[in-house]
C-alpha cells in the first residue's frame, strides 16, 4: 500500500471513531464529580452524560456516605480532606493541577490534607 493510502486509512479510521467517543460523554459537556464524607467515604465519577448522573455515580461508589460532592466538566477535579474532616476542591485541565488547588484550599482550614478522590472527564 502506498504511504498516502495508509494515511487515508488512518484519517478514515479516526473520522469513524471520534464521534462515538464524543457521544459516550455527552459531546459538549463530559461531566465528572468527586466526593468525600466521614470515616473515609469517598467517590468519583467521570465521562457522565449529565451533572446529575455524575453526582449519582459518586454516591453509588461511596454508599451514599459522601456529604460533600463537587462536579466539573471537560477537565479534572480533585477533593482533598484533612485531619479534622476539612476539605478542599480543585478543578483544572490536568489531574496534578486540580490536586494542587484542592490541597491548597484544604490546607487553609487545617493540617493533614491528602487528596482523597480525583477524576478527569475529557
Amino acid at each position: 500500500m502506498k504511504p498516502w493510502g495508509v494515511l487515508s486509512l488512518m484519517i478514515a479510521s479516526l473520522a469513524c471513531t471520534a464521534p462515538v467517543e464524543a457521544q459516550q460523554c455527552g459531546f459538549a459537556r463530559c461531566w465528572g464529580a468527586v466526593g468525600v464524607g466521614p470515616e473515609g467515604a469517598r467517590g468519583y465519577a467521570y465521562s457522565q452524560y449529565s451533572e446529575d448522573m455524575a453526582r449519582e455515580r459518586v454516591q453509588a461508589i461511596c454508599g451514599d456516605n459522601c456529604d460533600t460532592v463537587k462536579t466539573f466538566f471537560n477537565g479534572c477535579g480533585a477533593m482533598a480532606q484533612g485531619d479534622r474532616d476539612q476539605w478542599g476542591f480543585g478543578e483544572s485541565h490536568s489531574r496534578m493541577a486540580a490536586e494542587d488547588v484542592a490541597l491548597a484550599f484544604c490546607q487553609n482550614y487545617g493540617a493533614g490534607c491528602e487528596v482523597r478522590a480525583w477524576a478527569c472527564s475529557p
